[in-house]
């Protein structure tokens, strides 16, 4: 059993009443699913509260992270070498718990004007980049996919269960899309239709094939 986490953007503590969690269930693994939040002046809060991790913990890149850091990273990387928290770079392909995973980080933000105009942190490299859509899908040949990991959720499931005019709370037109939906759509359907498990929305979404996890979600999978 693994346990997924939905964004924590950047709150430490509730990755460590995960662990605990994970202790409680005997899960193998945690894996966080993007704005995870880690930046230099929290390090130290985050090596502090995965201390005490017994089984690995895993996370991938969101809008609200530091993506210009972590896209450096071509491979899985252990943070710390005595802590058990890696980072999973986009275009990953992980076997985990006896499962084919694939992984990819990354989405658009649509508060990015807002956040500018207050001087809040944004990343030019929040969006997913041809180069890592490339990646997983060198990663994925010859491999039977059992699940999709990302943080943005797939464009169809987004249009069926949001309301465009929520667009307008954030200073935009209804028009406007994340492109990155779009491409996890793409490989969605690339990877016919497996269990996709997203972050982003702030919303728990649960669907035959899909499900959004709301921010601070935890769910055994």
């Amino acid at each position: 059993m693994i346990l997924l986490l939905g964004d924590i953007h950047g709150d430490s503590r509730i990755l460590e009443k995960a662990i605990e969690v994970a202790k409680e269930s005997n899960a193998t693994a945690i894996v966080q699913l993007g704005d995870f939040g880690m930046y230099f002046d929290n390090e130290v809060w985050f090596r502090q509260d995965v201390a005490d991790a017994h089984i690995p913990i895993y996370f991938i890149d969101g809008n609200h992270d530091n993506c210009t850091k972590w896209i450096t990273y071509d491979s899985v990387t252990r943070i710390w070498d005595d802590r058990t928290l890696y980072y999973v770079p986009r275009g990953t392909v992980m076997e985990l718990d006896g499962r084919t995973i694939a992984f990819m980080g990354g989405a658009g933000s649509i508060d990015k004007n807002i956040r500018l105009e207050r001087k809040m942190h944004w990343d030019i490299n929040e969006n997913i980049g041809e180069e890592h859509i490339a990646n997983l899908y060198k990663n994925i040949e010859g491999k039977k996919i059992d699940m999709l990991l990302t943080h943005c959720p797939p464009n169809s499931v987004i249009n069926e269960h949001f309301d465009p005019a929520q667009k307008l709370w954030f200073g935009v037109g209804i028009d406007w899309q994340d492109p990155n939906q779009d491409i996890i759509e793409d490989i969605w359907k690339k990877l016919d239709y497996v269990p996709v498990y997203s972050g982003h929305m702030h919303k728990k979404i649960v669907g035959m094939t899909y499900r959004i996890l709301n921010i601070n979600e935890l769910l055994a999978v």
